[in-house]
């Protein structure tokens, strides 16, 4: 096999990276060429996400992807972008922005009960079978086209949809990420443009449905030469929503594992062959999307690591303000104090009695999180305080209990058993969570790649590329590759 290397762009809620894939010779290897902060902005009063500087940060790490393969005689095969799911970005006819882009954190409940009183949210659940959240895009669209934004000859594109135009100058909405939105029906995958119709939305805002896996097109010619490549390089639309591409690296429609992809968010289930669209299903919180390879992901949705994350960042910059610093790391500072309290957390004295649902809404838009967890604990808990260590258990206890809940409605619901459970993202390089998880389930929990989400999205490039026949080949290299390491 020769050498081919694909770049992975996996934009996170508080972070992205660009990873470099290469198959060869001698297997597969996975370098992180750049990673950068992903920090909201206030535009207008208003929580949005920085877009123009994440994508200047994207082409900043595929200019170094570009230097790395040239160093070793080669070249770059492909790029794929995925990223979180439900926020868009609205563009008019010469690719701009036609507004700020959103953060899911500042959607409006209110719209929620609009959007039921023209279309019930069970009907709306038995036709895309998205659970009802304030971030649905669904809820943002309405929002927005009774704010005028969505007028005739404008375009809506979920954020890596947008990066795939501004990469390309090709539109096109990618099937799993499309899948998010509350939008696609599951009869047959299309949009379901009649309950936009009911809902006040113009059809004519959303791009077409392209097959995951298809060439988006080749880089535009200011791209290719602000990152400094040779020659125009492909795009593929890999698994746009990155819980897809993370649970393509890992397993199949056939497999007995339930999933925990524990990052920012934690999405905990399974993959079926078809969606699971029952009122026990809706009334048990679980959302189904579309896999990699067409399937259904039965998932649940939970707060994750970034209970963790806010509470260490409320907690850094607390401190400072105490000791009369106005300047904080906070990435070196954090990093400091997560590893201090998650070693506190496993002494006797930061024991607590109970948990707290990860997946309560409170949780979706706090900005100040210890207060809010301490909060929902003291509602079956009266009168309690908490340290930080015990916080810090609590947080890992719960997730770990809200994992075991959600894996056993999953085995109901299906009817199917579930023998194992793979935990990847950043939470699998929690030892303590890990144990907890197999504590709470009674499972074994097998460690995936902490970077699962790059690997199913390379994997996917590599099979549309040609290097691979099969997922399951592109698959069997990257698992040998790091049960070597």
């Amino acid at each position: 096999m020769t050498k081919s290397s694909f770049a992975a762009v996996d934009l996170g809620a508080t972070s992205g990276r660009v990873a470099l894939g290469t198959f060869g010779p001698d297997g597969f290897t996975l370098d992180e060429v750049h990673r950068f902060a992903n920090t909201p902005i206030i535009i207008d009063g208003v929580l949005c996400w920085d877009v123009e500087y994440l994508f200047e940060e994207t082409l900043t790490g595929l200019a170094h992807a570009c230097t790395r393969v040239a160093q070793c005689g080669s070249t770059l095969a492909g790029i794929a972008v995925d990223s979180w799911g439900v926020d868009y970005g609205i563009v008019d006819a010469s690719n701009s922005l036609v507004a700020p882009v959103r953060h899911y954190r500042a959607a409006e409940d209110s719209v929620v009960e609009l959007a039921n009183e023209m279309v019930s949210s069970s009907e709306a659940y038995a036709r895309t079978g998205i659970t009802e959240l304030p971030i649905n895009t669904c809820f943002q669209f309405i929002r927005d086209a009774r704010l005028g934004l969505l007028q005739p000859g404008v375009t809506a594109l979920l954020t890596p949809d947008l990066w795939t135009l501004w990469l390309t100058g090709v539109r096109g909405a990618e099937r799993t990420i499309a899948s998010t939105t509350g939008l696609l029906d599951w009869t047959n995958h299309e949009w379901a443009g009649d309950l936009m119709e009911r809902w006040g939305i113009p059809g004519t805002v959303v791009a077409n449905i392209v097959e995951t896996g298809s060439l988006a097109g080749p880089t535009l010619a200011t791209v290719t030469e602000r990152i400094g490549a040779r020659n125009p390089i492909p795009v593929y639309r890999a698994p746009a929503h990155d819980t897809a591409s993370a649970f393509a690296a890992v397993t199949s429609v056939s497999s007995d594992a339930a999933v925990v992809s524990c990052g920012t968010w934690a999405l905990v289930g399974r993959m079926n062959e078809t969606a699971v669209l029952t009122k026990e299903a809706e009334q048990a919180g679980f959302t189904n999307e579309v896999a990699a390879d067409g399937s259904s992901l039965l998932i649940r949705n939970l707060s994750g690591t970034w209970l963790l994350e806010e509470c260490l960042r409320i907690w850094v910059v607390a401190d400072a303000g105490a000791n009369g610093s106005s300047k904080v790391d906070t990435s070196t500072d954090t990093s400091s104090l997560r590893t201090h309290l998650l070693v506190a957390a496993e002494s006797e004295s930061a024991r607590v009695e109970g948990t707290i649902d990860c997946g309560a809404p409170e949780l979706i838009g706090t900005r100040d999180m210890p207060t809010e967890i301490v909060d929902l604990y003291r509602r079956s808990h009266e009168n309690t305080e908490l340290t930080r260590p015990q916080v810090v258990r609590l947080i890992l206890e719960s997730l770990a209990e809200s994992f075991a809940r959600t894996i056993a409605r999953a085995k109901e619901i299906t009817g199917t058993p579930l023998r194992e459970i793979i935990m990847i993202g950043g939470g699998s390089r929690i030892e303590q969570l890990v144990a907890l998880t197999e504590q709470a389930t009674d499972l074994p929990v097998r460690v995936g790649h902490p970077e699962a989400t790059s690997i199913g999205n390379i994997c996917v490039q590599a099979v549309s590329a040609g290097v691979f026949d099969t997922m399951d080949q592109a698959r069997a290299v990257t698992h040998a590759q790091q049960k070597e390491n």
